[in-house]
């Protein structure tokens, strides 16, 4: 009897067990065809200045009113860490300066957590005019990694793998475009939350912050 009670234990382990690529950390950054858009594509950004630029896009989480009770409001969080920006700031002014002008840049930044565990951060964003559009569909999303099933968040990294509440904010207000957030998202014609920055005012602010301070 126990040893029916093992075997019917092992027959239920429903763990895939089959070789698969393990999880680890990882930074993809690519030009999408859009045949309907027009951006202002190539964008020509350092990677220091777009650096500059992303260090102060806030991730704003929605909290429940009973967590809002409880804990107060969420703080906003930053859109990447210092050493994950460190590693996604060149691919992607790399990419706003080939892009043509109906393509738009996506990015897939995955923290490995775990063997077999990763978060994904992913999105997209372009330039039109002065503004500087970031789509966010993922923010540090816990996805399961299964082996031998196709890893669908890297092949789609404008669609959300499992549901977030959360806006796009910017450090300092006056420097974004409104309407912002789901507004533009429905502008875009995208679900996911968006922020667009006058990026050329904001690099003209930074430069004279710098000139003023001798650096």
């Amino acid at each position: 009897m126990a040893a029916c009670v093992v075997c019917l234990a092992a027959a239920c382990d429903f763990r895939y067990r089959a070789a698969g690529e393990p999880a680890a950390d990882e930074v993809a950054v690519q030009t999408i065809p859009d045949a309907e858009a027009d951006y202002d594509h190539p964008a020509r950004l350092s990677a220091q200045e777009l650096a500059s630029i992303l260090q102060e896009v806030r991730v704003e989480f929605k909290s429940h009113w009973l967590q809002r009770l409880i804990t107060g409001e969420l703080e906003p969080v930053p859109l990447f860490e210092d050493k994950v920006l460190a590693r996604v700031a060149s691919p992607l002014a790399d990419a706003l300066g080939k892009a043509g002008a109906r393509d738009r840049i996506v990015f897939y930044v995955a923290q490995r957590r775990s063997d077999d565990r990763r978060d994904v951060t992913s999105g997209a964003l372009f330039v039109k005019g002065r503004s500087l559009t970031i789509v966010l569909a993922n923010y540090q999303n816990r996805v399961d990694v299964v082996p031998g099933l196709v890893a669908y968040d890297r092949q789609a990294p404008e669609v959300a793998v499992a549901p977030q509440r959360f806006s796009l904010g910017f450090a300092r207000d006056e420097f974004v475009i409104g309407p912002r957030d789901e507004a533009i998202g429905r502008m875009l014609g995208a679900a996911s939350p968006s922020l667009a920055v006058d990026y050329a005012l904001f690099l003209q602010y930074k430069s004279r912050a710098a000139a003023a301070s001798g650096r």
